[in-house]
């Protein structure tokens, strides 16, 4: 078992503009963005911003290049009114192949999606997804962590984003609490819920302070 804390490997903000959000970060934090690259076929493209070598947060916004497709990571992204939290993603092993195994009777799972993309450094960046549903709830409005295994940890984003933020503490509400602290604790996840409103929080030390984002 887990904390939340530990078990995250990132935070997704979703934003209307990638500008936007990354003034909307800068602001709170004192610590600017950087553009990692666009998601073909997604509709997005990201910001990245370093919480540790092996946390960050990742800034995502609808992709002009990319008018017509929907935004599959944050759906109804081009509709936000301003940035905020939307999902969050946990560290996996053995993705494609053992963790379907792992999930206990009450979810479903997606077929894993695999991606990669070159840095400008020229590193190459791999990863492997797995989305797991609860079958009543789904991902609790993304509350559930959907799961990530990178290829190579040397070159995980979080050492190569902008520094400045450590991550403290994160937490977590929804309305169906001790459902969603059930569904977390099945997949190893051990956190409190608030009972309140979809709402993910965290604390975090930044130049400017301890600020709390969500």
């Amino acid at each position: 078992m887990r904390t939340a804390r530990d078990a995250l490997d990132h935070l997704l903000i979703g934003a209307p503009s990638l500008e936007g959000g990354i003034g909307w970060l800068e602001e709170r934090t004192g610590v600017r963005a950087t553009i990692g690259g666009a998601h073909p076929g997604l509709g997005t493209w990201n910001a990245l911003a370093s919480m540790g070598p092996r946390q960050y947060l990742e800034i995502l916004a609808p992709d002009p290049a990319q008018p017509g497709v929907e935004t599959f990571y944050v759906p109804g992204l081009r509709n936000f009114d301003e940035p905020r939290i939307t999902s969050w993603a946990a560290r996996g092993l053995d993705l494609a192949n053992g963790f379907p195994a792992t999930l206990p009777g009450d979810f479903s799972w997606e077929p894993v999606r695999s991606g990669a993309r070159v840095r400008p450094d020229g590193k190459r960046l791999a990863w492997t997804l797995a989305f797991p549903r609860h079958r009543e709830e789904g991902n609790f409005g993304g509350a559930l962590p959907f799961f990530i295994e990178w290829e190579s940890l040397e070159n995980h984003p979080g050492r190569s984003a902008p520094p400045g933020l450590t991550l403290r503490s994160l937490s977590i509400q929804h309305p169906k609490s001790e459902s969603l602290a059930r569904a977390l604790a099945s997949l190893g996840i051990e956190c409190a819920v608030r009972n309140a409103a979809v709402a993910i929080q965290v604390e975090l030390e930044t130049p400017r302070g301890i600020v709390v984002v969500g």
